[in-house]
């Protein structure tokens, strides 16, 4: 979350109160909403994310006790912190704000300095405990990964390459900087499955049959269920990239056999960088394919293995890619 640029929702039945906070806070950059009763203000939190939300306890139609009841109470906005800009001064009715869950309250007619103060604060707070679950995910994304690094005798720093690689297309094909860097994170995660696969298939030194085949493609599924149940976006993205990275673009490819856009462009994009870089590292039971014939059967597999307009990036920034070859060669 960028604090300057916070979104927030101000929630009175008063226009000159919702003009005065949205001014102030306005001025400290602030992305302002606003809303004259809790139902007005239930209906803006379903539609549109906010940061914090400043609400008035004495309101018609729904009051703020009640409002805040709700938002508790529904997935969406129960960790929005909310703040209570209330005329009362009673110690109860300040308790019962905080039985119901905000954060804090300010009193009517507030100072402005304490309000810029206490929603700084507020903000700040939650944007510390949002850093504290990410970095929790990557740290179990790095630890994940290093585990089934240990597990292949042939990997190397391919989880790495294929994690700058999956960046630079990412960013290549559009996605915003926060989607590029979770996608960097999670495809760390693409083999993670392969926990669950015997030794005797994962380390065998020679072309696998078609039984041993099979039981190394589930790598795909585990790899999903490892992640499946969490709700953070980090993990969440892992879990897609692991089931998805050898479906095919043509509907050919495990474990689903998706065709076209029902793959995730997470899942498109790890496709191309893994086969990328697995055709030019040697493994025990192949040896490393040149340059060339690599970038050529990539450009073979465009509408089959892998979406063409990746392919098309790929090829236009061929250079780069190679260069991140070299930066983490093994």
């Amino acid at each position: 979350m960028n604090i300057k640029n916070a979104s927030i929702l101000v929630v009175d039945d008063t226009d000159t109160n919702l003009a005065l906070v949205r001014e102030i806070l306005q001025e400290e950059g602030y992305i302002i909403t606003t809303a004259s009763n809790g139902m007005e203000a239930l209906e803006q939190v379903a539609h549109k994310h906010f940061d914090l939300i400043l609400l008035d306890i004495m309101m018609p139609v729904l009051n703020g006790f009640d409002t805040c009841t709700r938002l508790k109470s529904d997935k969406k906005s129960k960790d929005i912190p909310v703040i209570f800009l209330t005329g009362m001064s009673d110690i109860e009715e300040i308790n019962k704000g905080f039985a119901v869950g905000s954060v804090d309250y300010i009193v009517k007619p507030f100072n402005v300095t304490e309000l810029l103060a206490r929603v700084r604060t507020h903000l700040e707070l939650k944007s510390y405990r949002e850093q504290e679950i990410e970095q929790t995910q990557k740290d179990i994304v790095f630890t994940l990964a290093y585990v089934g690094e240990l597990r292949s005798k042939d990997t190397g720093n391919h989880t790495r390459r294929v994690s700058e690689y999956s960046g630079l297309l990412g960013e290549l094909i559009g996605l915003n900087f926060r989607a590029v860097e979770t996608l960097k994170l999670a495809s760390a995660m693409h083999d993670i499955g392969k926990v669950a696969i015997p030794d005797r298939i994962l380390n065998k030194p020679t072309e696998l049959d078609e039984k041993e085949r099979q039981i190394m493609n589930q790598h795909a599924e585990w790899g999903y269920h490892i992640f499946s149940r969490t709700k953070r976006p980090i993990l969440k993205a892992a879990a897609i990239v692991a089931a998805q990275h050898h479906e095919k673009y043509d509907g050919s490819g495990y474990p689903k056999g998706l065709i076209g856009d029902q793959i995730h462009i997470f899942g498109r994009i790890v496709a191309l960088a893994d086969v990328f870089d697995a055709l030019l590292t040697k493994r025990s039971y192949k040896e490393e394919w040149r340059v060339n014939k690599a970038l050529g059967y990539i450009v073979e597999q465009s509408g089959k293995h892998f979406d063409p307009k990746l392919v098309d990036l790929f090829v236009d920034h061929f250079g780069d890619f190679l260069e991140i070859r070299q930066t983490f060669r093994d």
